[in-house]
């Protein structure tokens, strides 16, 4: 089971990152720029092959990838005048290798040579040139672990218009948010849109109080007494009696009426705690869920909640308002009663702006029931858009808690482990599941990309931004050593979420 979610993780992400690196490829290749290599993963390569200009990669680490253009590296600064050099030519005396590891056996037979001119660039259209031989336009350079292909200006990605670097850069995001959309569109024809208009019931959840009372096609008449026609009645007749423990409700089946008593599960999510299941007339907690507020507080299963901040509580309705009014994440003390022994715990809940980023309330009242669903292709295809629109708002809504929030710092980020538990996790709640979690990577990797930080797209784009408007291109030196630092930064930033990782994955933290 370990190695299937590790194959699935890696199937995740590499998915996720060629898309990206997808975007960059057609783009700069359209604009006619050289590109040296398409990789998936870092690392050393354990599989390529070559296609053209392009060496095609699989490297050994799965955590990244990239296309090499041309004029990335400094090219006009790989042959010097003065340096050392063996010009392999053809039978026409055109250059066809230009080794630079004088020592290679493969090129024992030619002689050294000193560069007495060089221009490697043609700038000015004209030939490419060494020792006053020409260079063939798909002329390699010889390393010693390596060959790449020479570039004149005119294939590089310095010599493209603005649009073109722009497009060749933004087009990686893009195509991230692109892949999403597809996605969060097939999630909504699989799934359906609820037929609000039906009081119908379209599924029913077998570890929910529903499940052992209810059944698909049983159709809810009424509420407590209070009839109801359609789904929207129906769940505003529930949200009525929110925090009730035990509901009357009725059902025709099969042209029967019948009538059941339903006890809703409530969930604080604040501090992580949940009803129990056999008890009604006491606020007795069901489970502790490990590593929320309540389980680091020390609240137990089977606990009894008699008050709050010296405020008496007989009932879970009762506690929910004391729990909605807290929407700020105030400190509040809770009185327990545990095995005839009266304790109190002081827990400071999640307020309702950080729950809201992680998409729940502070409370819920559950019964384990979904309406009838139908597909729409018109719909999915606005679900798709607001799909990507919610996933965006809550990165970024995420990205403002670690700025503005005390409760949620760098250590809270997920890395490569993080990314592996929540792909095991996705993959146990079905393929629907899965889909999304699948969905808001992409999302997330092309919103991270297009921060404006150097190393990133969104670093790249500001240094675009900076030649349109002052007409003057970024010193190639100092943008390359900008974006080598802030890589080295964020690597370290790796390190360290990588290390919180484990610390999580093993309790440790």
């Amino acid at each position: 089971m370990v190695l299937l979610n590790i194959l699935l993780f890696v199937l995740v992400l590499s998915l996720v990152i060629f898309i990206h690196e997808l975007g960059h490829f057609i783009m700069a290749k359209r604009a006619g720029i050289l590109c040296h290599e398409f990789a998936i993963g870092m690392g050393p390569i354990v599989y390529s092959k070559k296609k053209g200009e392009t060496l095609y990669s699989i490297r050994a680490i799965p955590l990244g990838g990239f296309v090499s253009m041309a004029g990335e590296e400094l090219n006009d600064e790989m042959v010097k005048i003065g340096q050392t050099v063996k010009l392999d030519r053809d039978e026409n005396g055109k250059i066809i290798n230009i080794v630079l590891n004088t020592s290679d056996p493969n090129y024992a037979h030619l002689e050294e040579e000193v560069v007495t001119f060089v221009d490697l660039q043609g700038k000015d259209d004209g030939d490419l040139m060494v020792n006053h031989s020409i260079v063939d336009e798909k002329a390699y350079y010889i390393f010693k672990d390596k060959k790449l292909q020479v570039a004149p200006y005119n294939r590089s990605f310095e010599s493209k218009s603005l649009l073109q670097r722009f497009l060749a850069i933004v087009a990686g995001p893009v195509m991230n948010f692109i892949l999403a959309f597809i996605i969060f569109v097939i999630i909504a024809l699989i799934v359906g849109f609820p037929v609000l208009e039906s009081n119908e019931l379209g599924g029913v959840s077998d570890t929910m109080p529903a499940g052992e009372i209810l059944e698909v096609g049983d159709q809810i008449t009424a509420v407590n007494g209070v009839n109801v026609d359609t789904w929207e009645d129906f769940t505003d007749q529930m949200r009525l009696n929110e925090g009730l423990r035990d509901i009357e409700l009725t059902v025709e089946r099969d042209g029967a009426i019948l009538t059941y008593t339903i006890n809703p599960r409530i969930f604080i999510y604040s501090i992580g705690i949940n009803s129990h299941p056999d008890t009604i007339n006491e606020v007795k907690i069901g489970e502790v869920v490990e590593g929320t507020l309540a389980h680091e507080a020390g609240l137990k299963g089977n606990d009894v909640i008699l008050g709050v901040n010296n405020q008496p509580v007989n009932n879970w309705r009762e506690l929910i308002t004391i729990m909605r009014a807290n929407t700020e994440g105030r400190s509040m003390t809770f009185e327990i009663l545990r095995n005839d022994e009266v304790l109190t715990f002081d827990i400071r809940p999640y307020d309702e702006a950080l729950l809201e980023t992680q998409g729940v309330n502070i409370v819920d009242s559950v019964i384990g029931v979904n309406p009838t669903t139908e597909p729409n292709a018109l719909a999915s295809f606005g679900s798709g858009l607001t799909g990507v629109k919610n996933a965006g708002t809550m990165i970024f809504d995420t990205l403002d808690l670690l700025f503005r929030s005390d409760r949620v710092g760098v250590g809270d980020l997920a890395g490569p482990i993080g990314i592996y538990s929540i792909t095991s996790q996705a993959a146990s709640q079905g393929f629907v599941t899965l889909l999304n979690w699948v969905a808001l990577l992409s999302v997330n990797l092309g919103i991270i990309n297009l921060l404006p930080i150097p190393a990133l797209d969104g670093g790249r784009i500001v240094f675009l931004g900076y030649e349109a408007i002052t007409r003057r291109k970024v010193n190639k030196r100092v943008e390359n050593t900008l974006h080598f630092i802030m890589f080295i930064l964020l690597m370290g930033l790796f390190v360290f979420v990588a290390y919180n990782d484990i610390l999580r994955l093993f309790n440790l933290g």
